[in-house]
């Protein structure tokens, strides 16, 4: 970061090259040439035996660490000094006026990562062991003098075993699939087919422990990848197939989730996540927060206040989260679902009845809730090769689903006002099979004189 902060020049540095039709444009350096121009000042060659800002004076403990690693670093450096420059030009031509507090370069904090030559691997039995004490990994570690392989005692649980020994069998079948076609294209037609997850580079967290020697406690990531098939755009799969199985989700805060299958047009299945157990426990924390923070006074500029309360909320809408994503998710692939259609998430407006300090955080980390929610879906339906969209909101709960007439919501009741139609049914509901009609285009919006906004519920 040092380095590249001295050389500022060389990021706006244009540079010429030649396209295929012969013209020639001007476009700045890549992060590949920024590593091989930082390499090429920074490390002691055959070919320039004396760089001009060697890497070995500034980082002693560079000397003999693995290419991959160094490599990565240089990357990362890359990307801050690139952000915090263009940060930093764009705050210089801010008005003065209209500046905030100007960018700082900041200090490295990113993880370590073990790559393929840092790291071995213990090999993994399938079969199933009655007595078992600890696995040993080996790991080229710095031990403040050289950079030599360590071997240390990690401990992992039963079902992380099994996805390290389907790996391990999995990169043999790879290897051997690759071997066999003669080819080194990463990511051949067998292999996206399967669907095992497959290891990759190690990455080490650490995090403050009083109970481990140095008051630090350290973690092994290990990310997991699998190949799915890209699956059509939304809109491509309904002109596709009109019918084509969806589930509808209306998000909210009493109930987190309210899912609706539809298979041929009609409604197949429903299920509801209860979330009003989760709201009461968070408003408790809640007021528990807000009575100690009366009681303490004014708090001193960056310390943190209740931070095991604080944790355990978060932990809270996180797990909550999770869950609800994960029952979405499994509804949605026992119906054969390619799309899951939600709500476009507004910002967040406060309720206009009166609500005690707690009552209002808690409404707001509610509805935070439905973004995360979201989120997870996104993440866990794209590798069932399921799509996630979104649709207008306005109208979703307020307009009756069967025919069509602008309702009156009460709560989380709705009530329709045709007099000829008397349907009264949970407002979560009618807003899931509304989203229904706006996928399929044949949701009617109230006229002008019915009612001109929508009710805020």
């Amino acid at each position: 970061m040092d380095f590249f902060a001295a050389h500022l020049n060389v990021l706006d540095e244009p540079v010429q090259v030649r396209k295929k039709d012969g013209s020639i444009k001007e476009r700045t350096r890549t992060n590949q040439e920024l590593l091989t121009f930082a390499e090429f000042h920074t490390l002691a060659t055959k070919a320039h035996p004396n760089p001009g800002w060697p890497l070995d004076e500034h980082v002693p403990a560079a000397q003999g660490m693995p290419t991959e690693l160094r490599r990565a670093a240089i990357n990362q450096a890359i990307g801050k000094v690139r952000s915090w420059w263009s940060h930093l030009k764009t705050w210089e031509e801010t008005a003065p006026d209209q500046r905030g507090r100007e960018p700082q370069l900041g200090a490295p904090n990113e993880p370590v990562t073990f790559y393929a030559g840092m790291v071995e691997h213990p090999a993994y039995d399938l079969n199933p062991q009655k007595k078992k004490r600890h696995t040993f990994i080996s790991l080229k570690l710095h031990t403040g003098r050289k950079w030599e392989k360590v071997s240390l005692p990690v401990v992992v649980h039963a079902q992380a075993e099994a996805l390290l020994a389907g790996s391990a069998l999995e990169k043999e079948r790879i290897a051997w699939e690759r071997k066999r076609s003669k080819t080194t294209q990463a990511g051949s037609g067998e292999e996206k087919g399967d669907r095992t997850w497959v290891a990759k580079s190690l990455t080490v967290y650490g995090k403050r422990d009083k109970r481990y020697p140095g008051g630090v406690r350290y973690a092994l990531h290990i990310p997991m990848e699998k190949s799915v098939d890209k699956p059509r755009k939304a809109e491509e799969q309904r002109r596709a197939n009109p019918q084509m199985p969806v589930v509808t989700v209306d998000l909210g805060a009493n109930r987190l989730a309210v899912m609706g299958a539809f298979v041929e047009g009609r409604l197949a299945a429903t299920r509801f996540v209860d979330g009003r157990a989760l709201n009461h426990r968070r408003h408790r924390l809640l007021t528990v927060i807000h009575r100690k923070r009366k009681q303490s006074g004014r708090l001193q500029p960056g310390v943190q206040d209740n931070a095991n309360l604080w944790n355990k909320i978060r932990n809270l809408d996180e797990n909550a989260a999770k869950q609800t994503a994960v029952a979405i998710v499994r509804f949605a692939r026992e119906h054969g679902a390619k799309v899951i259609v939600f709500e476009h998430l507004r910002r967040y407006r406060p309720p206009k009845e009166k609500m005690s300090k707690s009552g209002r955080k808690n409404h707001k980390r509610a509805y935070w809730l439905r973004g995360k929610i979201m989120e997870w879906v996104r993440d866990l339906a794209f590798r069932e090769g399921i799509l996630t969209v979104e649709r207008n909101p306005a109208y979703t709960s307020q307009v009756c689903p069967h025919c069509k007439v602008l309702g009156q919501r009460g709560g989380s009741r709705f009530t329709c006002k045709n007099p000829n139609h008397r349907y009264s049914a949970d407002a979560d509901f009618v807003g899931m099979m509304n989203l229904h009609r706006k996928w399929t285009k044949t949701f009617v919006y109230p006229q002008r004189g019915d009612d001109p906004k929508p009710e805020v519920a």
